[in-house]
């Protein structure tokens, strides 16, 4: 009788499955789906990825994971400064995968997405929504470096394309413009100077540093100011240089894994 009993239960839990267990059953393929898609994207062959990320998006749209690939996906097939239209269609289309994934849980972002999101609009030189996307991302995490640097990227590639290479556009600046230029150096240097606190070894943001308070010196009619500032920009430079050399010598003590050149 308790054989009888066993078999019975298995048959009514196997009566219940297409009722029940649809959805299981769907969210099954669409993690086959995932697991052939990421395959296909280590293989390089990204148009197939893409279809198997989106079929496993369409057997369980609740799946954030396939949407990431996806996004990660376009954005392998973009090329910046390419004239090709594709390459600038797979930006688009990378850009609003990773706005969909951010969609699906609004209460915690994914910085991740974020920080892909502002990198896909600096390559396509909107760098106005980049520094608006740099700025979301301080908002879900104060202490992200990187996002301050950007910031300080975007206000120096705005400053120099201003002031000329040596500097030789100021004069032709009017006052009004000469005031936004200045402000962006600003910005850029507050937003490294707190980048640093987060990461006293940041080198990329003290490279960045220097090439602000150069910019800075560009408007500096006092001579005492602007060497001043020449020579902080020097001291920078030169710590820079010194932990960017530190970092590749421990990179290079690292053991190295097999089949690594």
């Amino acid at each position: 009788m308790k054989l009888q009993g066993k078999w019975l239960a298995i048959l009514l839990l196997v009566l219940m499955l297409p009722l029940s267990g649809c959805g299981f059953v769907q969210r099954l393929r669409s993690r086959d789906a995932l697991n052939k898609g990421v395959r296909a994207f280590t293989e390089q062959k990204y148009d197939v990825a893409a279809k198997f990320f989106e079929e496993s998006i369409r057997l369980d749209p609740t799946f954030k994971i396939p949407r990431t690939y996806l996004a990660t996906t376009y954005t392998s097939q973009f090329v910046p400064g390419s004239p090709d239209p594709k390459s600038n269609e797979m930006a688009q289309k990378a850009i609003q995968t990773f706005r969909d994934v951010l969609e699906m849980d609004k209460d915690n972002p994914d910085v991740n997405s974020m920080v892909s999101i502002a990198s896909l609009y600096y390559q396509l030189r909107d760098y106005d929504q980049s520094k608006t996307w740099c700025r979301k991302i301080l908002e879900a995490d104060p202490n992200n470096a990187e996002a301050l640097y950007r910031i300080a990227v975007i206000d120096f590639d705005d400053s120099l394309k201003k002031t000329g290479l040596q500097g030789e556009n100021v004069e032709f600046l009017n006052s009004e413009e000469k005031a936004h230029t200045l402000a962006d150096i600003q910005e850029g240097l507050t937003a490294l100077d707190q980048a640093l606190k987060i990461r006293p070894d940041y080198f990329d943001a003290m490279e960045y540093q220097n090439l602000l308070w150069r910019e800075k010196a560009k408007f500096e009619k006092d001579e005492k100011v602007k060497n001043e500032l020449l020579r902080q920009a020097d001291m920078v430079a030169q710590k820079a240089l010194a932990l960017r050399l530190r970092a590749q010598e421990e990179e290079a003590k690292k053991p190295k894994k097999l089949g690594a050149k």
